[in-house]
């Protein structure tokens, strides 16, 4: 059993541009209307060394996930499987184990988080042998952004950020440590807690973490290669490029996002079998809602009915994702079409400029390793966005 907790973070900024091909209707303008200028109030601003975690990192570490929720079943349909004659409250105790272990879960992810961040700051993480020679300190956007949510400025000092994070960082492992004696006391009174018992309560809220698992992997993941474009911008920019040639660099960065976004796009789409979302998942919709179709006495006429009601949801959901997938490839196509004709242009274009402006071998090695680079975001995106989609196909 795996479900998405509610206060998981979005990872999906980078690809925000492919939600444009699933849209098949077009979205109306409204003329602007004049708006009466109203009053900003100047937000107190408190010292960030005065907020609790959940405010330092924008991260309610507090909040309950559905699976571990009282309402749902599945806790205790797992216990019961080992102990089918176990009380209520001792079944409750049991649940606030299973909330520290999850708590404790999301905390190690969120220090690797950060300490990747951190590596990023202070120039330290690993890098690949033709940027190695660049010691390029780049504070991610996500450390920039906090700052400026507590302290309501735009702040980029240097040693601004080292002192956030160091912080952020030691809130972390003060919290986690404090998880860990709440955990460890609260076993030790527990009557017959047992290794038995402990390992079905960590592999049922492992298995209900792995969709932030899959979340926060990919965030760790991106640092490293927003690092590596930052790095690799620099070193294009220290050949000393002319403005066509950084305009150049700027064209065919954007180009190669659109022709890897919509391949990864298309592909991803590809794995969306039409089955997967028809009988299944329309009868989970219909249960415990009420519509006309209930309220017919005749139980022959509302089975009829209620069977030709999923018939057509299925036939019109196939219908939806197969003309999805046929938009994605041709948009597929048409940017890929476009990517070629430009590289081709460029190399063309390049022939004809004398020499002395032409891009350098060291130009366009970098320019090779920075698409490269784009492609394998991308493609590492798409590639947990469809780790993403598997779960939430096995509990449809």
């Amino acid at each position: 059993m795996t479900q998405k907790t509610q206060h998981s973070q979005p990872i999906w900024n980078e690809v925000d541009l492919s939600q444009s091909f699933n849209q098949l209707s077009c979205s109306l303008k409204h003329p602007k209307t004049k708006e009466k200028k109203k009053v900003s109030k100047q937000r107190k601003i408190i010292p960030y060394t005065e907020l609790d975690l959940t405010q330092l990192i924008g991260v309610n570490i507090n909040q309950v996930p559905l699976y571990l929720c009282s309402l749902n079943e599945s806790f205790k349909e797992t216990i019961h499987a080992i102990r089918p004659k176990i009380s209520q409250n001792h079944l409750e105790e049991l649940r606030h184990v299973a909330i520290f272990m999850y708590k404790m879960l999301l905390l190690e992810k969120l220090q690797t988080l950060w300490i990747t961040y951190r590596k990023s700051g202070m120039g330290e993480l690993q890098q690949t042998r033709s940027t190695k020679d660049v010691g390029l300190k780049i504070w991610p956007f996500e450390i920039c952004s906090r700052i400026k949510h507590v302290e309501n400025a735009n702040i980029t000092d240097d040693e601004k950020c080292h002192l956030f994070v160091d912080h952020c960082q030691k809130k972390l492992n003060d919290q986690n440590e404090i998880y860990r004696n709440q955990l460890r006391y609260r076993t030790s009174h527990i009557v017959d807690y047992t290794s038995p018992m402990e390992l079905t309560i960590e592999n049922f809220v492992k298995q209900g973490f792995m969709y932030q698992r899959i979340e926060y992997d990919c965030q760790i993941s991106l640092v490293q290669y927003h690092y590596t474009d930052a790095v690799l911008k620099r070193q294009y920019l220290i050949e000393n490029p002319n403005e066509n040639q950084i305009q150049l660099f700027k064209r065919l960065c954007k180009f190669k996002y659109e022709e890897a976004i919509t391949k990864y796009h298309f592909n991803l789409l590809k794995q969306c079998n039409p089955e997967h979302f028809t009988l299944n998942s329309i009868r989970n919709q219909l249960i415990g809602k009420s519509s006309v179709i209930d309220s017919i006495q005749d139980v022959t006429v509302r089975k009829k009915l209620s069977k030709h009601y999923i018939e057509v949801a299925e036939q019109a959901k196939t219908v939806i994702i197969i003309l999805a997938r046929d938009t994605a490839e041709r948009q597929m196509h048409q940017y890929q079409t476009q990517y070629n004709m430009e590289m081709n242009r460029v190399w063309q274009y390049e022939k004809t400029l004398p020499p002395d402006q032409r891009l350098t071998p060291t130009m366009i090695h970098v320019m090779e390793k920075r698409l490269a680079n784009i492609d394998a975001r991308l493609e590492y995106i798409y590639k947990c966005k469809a780790q993403l989609f598997q779960l939430n196909t096995n509990v449809l």
